[in-house]
């Protein structure tokens, strides 16, 4: 992580998903955002009911092994905000109410990989994200090719673009890419190999995949293990 000190951090990173489990590779989007962005912290969202995924896994274990994953890093903290809320989780409703708790001023960057990004129009009312919060892609070659977004998302998106170290530079409505090395980690086939379908290298997988102690979590706890 780039040492940027602390008076020139500016700005709260949101990372939502449903972090079933968390892993390495959420961790290192997370540090890496801090580094490119310069934030003062990164907040992981952890979604109740997220609509346009399942879980598998009791809210209150998914933020367990998120509190234990990010215990020692004081820049990292979970955010209760989608825990709490009844219904269907949409991040528009998470933005305007971090907003009112954060005040006009603060930089709220929501975190996205460029799949997500690409997806984005078919988010509800994603045209208002800007309003409310800037957005920070994470992405292994910049912008990606032209006609790799849909031609809406380009048009708004367009006059927005900024460097990442200038994400911040506004409480919202801007928009940055930030290059990020790959992970192999998948919460879907740590998944798979705990639950017995996939077992190619799975302990060095699962090993080097999850932290220690959400590793130790999972088994304590039987997580993710085929029913008796």
């Amino acid at each position: 992580m780039t040492g940027v000190p602390l008076p020139y951090r500016r700005g709260i990173g949101l990372l939502g998903g449903t972090f079933d489990p968390i892993h390495n590779g959420h961790l290192a989007i997370a540090e890496e955002a801090l580094g490119s962005l310069g934030l003062l912290e990164v907040d992981f969202l952890p979604a109740s009911r997220p609509w346009q995924k399942s879980v598998l896994t009791s809210v209150t274990d998914r933020v367990r092994m998120i509190e234990v994953a990010i215990a020692g890093r004081p820049r990292l903290r979970v955010n209760l905000e989608e825990v709490y809320r009844p219904g269907l989780t949409y991040t528009i409703d998470t933005l305007v109410s971090l907003r009112k708790k954060a005040g006009p001023y603060m930089p709220l960057v929501l975190l996205m990989g460029f799949d997500q990004w690409t997806n984005l129009t078919t988010w509800r009312s994603w045209e208002l994200l800007g309003d409310y919060a800037d957005i920070a892609v994470f992405t292994r070659t910049g912008r990606g090719r032209a006609g790799a977004e849909p031609a809406a998302l380009r048009a708004w998106s367009d006059g927005r673009v900024v460097s990442p170290e200038l994400c911040t530079s506004a409480p919202c409505g801007l928009v940055s890419f930030f290059p990020m090395a790959p992970h192999a980690a998948s919460s879907t086939e740590i998944r798979a190999i705990l639950s017995g379908a996939s077992t190619a290298s799975g302990t060095a997988k699962l090993e080097g995949w999850l932290p220690a102690g959400v590793l130790r979590y999972i088994n304590q706890h039987g997580l993710y293990r085929p029913r008796q």
